[in-house]
């Protein structure tokens, strides 16, 4: 990964030289936060916010609402009753976190919301029906299932394996995060911004791609960007006994 000097603490790692490019720009950044992900720890999460003002103009933090995170545990198998008790306990915990991180970091004023306010606008539809025409695409379509598959096996047994079922639940949480990849841009109204998560995928880099079939709207680049410190986990954070140790991030 590129390391920016003077950030000690964050690896970054655009997804082409045109998002390096926007980044450049410093006029703003999109990052996404997932509820139930222990990467998003309230210390990682503070230095990650300090990054982010030190490095561009404006910042905007989204967080996964309560359908994309109950959408998960119910891919999962986990009765509806539970997958959305558990998901309404991680949202809780992760706004939480989120208030102490921008305690942390000085950052009371930092602007965080959740992806269901912004569903309603023109943009975020506009975003929704160009992702839907993607998905619908063999070129792209088996890359979206293939991410999705990869996120729900995370922190589940070895030998566990989503049927084709599942998966298709588990796109609902996919589908409603693609229009801040390829237009944060034209929903949060700005005139440039790099979407950040913590690890890319082939299904988020192939908007990026310049011989992309679907490419992400004008001005719009991704980013991965972790916290690179080492942490001790809390044992609320350590995943469960007999999962994968490594999971991808979603």
């Amino acid at each position: 990964m590129n390391h920016l000097a003077g950030t000690p603490l964050v690896d970054v790692e655009p997804c082409s030289a045109r998002c390096a490019r926007i980044l450049a720009g410093r006029e703003h950044i999109t990052l996404l936060v997932s509820p139930g992900n222990p990467y998003f720890s309230a210390a990682r999460l503070a230095a990650t916010f300090r990054w982010a003002v030190q490095t561009v103009k404006r910042v905007d933090v989204l967080v996964s609402d309560l359908e994309m995170t109950a959408a998960t545990y119910l891919a999962r198998g986990r009765p509806e009753h539970h997958a959305y008790r558990r998901a309404r306990a991680d949202i809780s915990q992760m706004a939480a976190r989120i208030r102490r991180a921008r305690d942390s970091a000085g950052l009371p004023d930092l602007r965080v919301s959740e992806f269901g306010e912004w569903a309603g606008t023109a943009e975020y539809r506009r975003g929704l029906a160009y992702a839907r025409q993607a998905i619908a695409d063999p070129d792209y379509g088996p890359l979206l299932r293939a991410g999705t598959r990869d996120a729900l096996m995370a922190r589940m047994p070895q030998d566990w394996e989503p049927t084709p079922r599942q998966i298709d639940i588990g796109l609902v949480h996919s589908e409603k995060t693609l229009p801040f990849i390829i237009n944060a841009v034209g929903i949060l109204d700005v005139s440039e911004t790099v979407t950040a998560y913590s690890r890319p995928t082939p299904d988020t880099r192939y908007f990026f791609l310049d011989g992309a079939k679907f490419r992400a709207f004008p001005g719009q680049g991704y980013i991965a960007l972790r916290v690179r410190e080492p942490e001790v986990p809390r044992t609320n954070d350590l995943p469960p006994s007999g999962t994968k140790a490594d999971p991808p991030d979603r």
